[in-house]
């Protein structure tokens, strides 16, 4: 019987070293897989991050059904895996991660869109399982001298769309979140774009800017603005039934923080009192050195007098030490 105990022994050792195969500990102490399995999974990790990239790149949402369909196929359990792993690459790589966007406001949905949206609803919270890269980068990295605006068809046209859709956004947010078609237009009156804006390719002699409604429509397609016809009843013209709002894109990438931030580089400065209308309106936090700026001491003349101020302080004090002296007398 001793043969056949010696034929398994070979056969044991097979088993255990499948099963610490099976239960690898990541550098994180989640359970990976071992073998073919862990290559499959890594090579996913990787096809998602070139997928997240390209996807921001032309600006279009990271859809869950998109990453099922083009990266996942038919590993689509893996999809928690997978994206944990690639959120680690996008923020060790490219100080990026992806973050997912607000449902849309039920108050901006049309009626259609309503009863669609209460039919697919789940008794649990519902999200919108679309996500956008955001930088992780401290501000004082996010300088356009360290990092200009990316060459989607030129750098100068990418910076002017950057700025008019900031913009836009900003004054939305300064309105109380609504802006009607009239104040809109009025703005874009003032910026000078109300019937053209910069191109994506401003340095093209042969086009180098291109129709409002047709920029504002890549602002509404993209996410970052939302126009709501009939959405409260300001009038009988249709013009003054519209209305703008901030979409999910703008507000995941253009947070009150940014649209501070822009304020305070159109001022050129930052004071206590600009901080304030800040903090008020936006309830973002007070800049330190605001919070900490001290009135500047008064300037002592040169011949020696003590100012206009002292010697008005002096004279008030110029009873009480009468006073003093004539108890002193007494």
């Amino acid at each position: 019987m001793t043969p056949p105990q010696r034929r398994r022994q070979p056969a044991a050792e097979e088993s255990d070293d499948d099963e610490q195969n099976h239960t690898n500990i990541d550098e994180d102490g989640d359970e990976t897989m071992g073998g073919g399995e862990r290559n499959l999974t890594s090579e996913l990790i990787k096809k998602m991050v070139r997928y997240a990239l390209a996807c921001e790149y032309s600006r279009t949402p990271i859809r869950r059904d998109g990453i099922k369909e083009k990266v996942l196929g038919p590993q689509g359990r893996e999809f928690k895996r997978v994206f944990n792993g690639a959120q680690k690459q996008l923020r060790a790589t490219f100080g990026m991660e992806m973050v997912e966007l607000p449902n849309r406001d039920r108050n901006l949905m049309t009626a259609e869109q309503k009863r669609k949206a209460a039919k697919s609803q789940t008794q649990r919270e519902v999200t919108s399982n679309t996500y956008i890269l955001v930088s992780l980068l401290p501000g004082e990295l996010r300088d356009p001298a360290i990092i200009p605006p990316s060459k989607v068809m030129s750098e100068d046209g990418e910076a002017a769309y950057m700025a008019l859709y900031t913009t836009i956004i900003s004054i939305i947010a300064f309105s109380g979140g609504e802006l009607s078609e009239p104040r809109l237009r009025r703005h874009l009156s003032r910026l000078n774009a109300s019937d053209t804006m910069p191109s994506q390719n401003p340095n093209d002699p042969n086009a180098p800017s291109e129709k409002t409604e047709d920029v504002l429509q890549r602002m509404i397609k993209q996410g970052y603005l939302v126009k709501a016809i009939g959405a409260v009843g300001l009038g009988d013209n249709d013009e003054d039934m519209t209305t703008w709002h901030i979409g999910p894109r703008g507000r995941a990438e253009v947070t009150n923080e940014v649209i501070a931030e822009f304020v305070r580089q159109v001022y050129g400065q930052s004071d206590p009192d600009l901080e304030s209308k800040l903090q008020k309106s936006l309830k973002v936090r007070v800049r330190a050195e605001a919070e900490n700026a001290e009135e500047p001491p008064e300037e002592e003349p040169a011949n020696g007098d003590p100012g206009p101020s002292s010697r008005r302080r002096s004279r008030r004090r110029e009873p009480a030490e009468e006073e003093e002296d004539e108890e002193e007398d007494e």
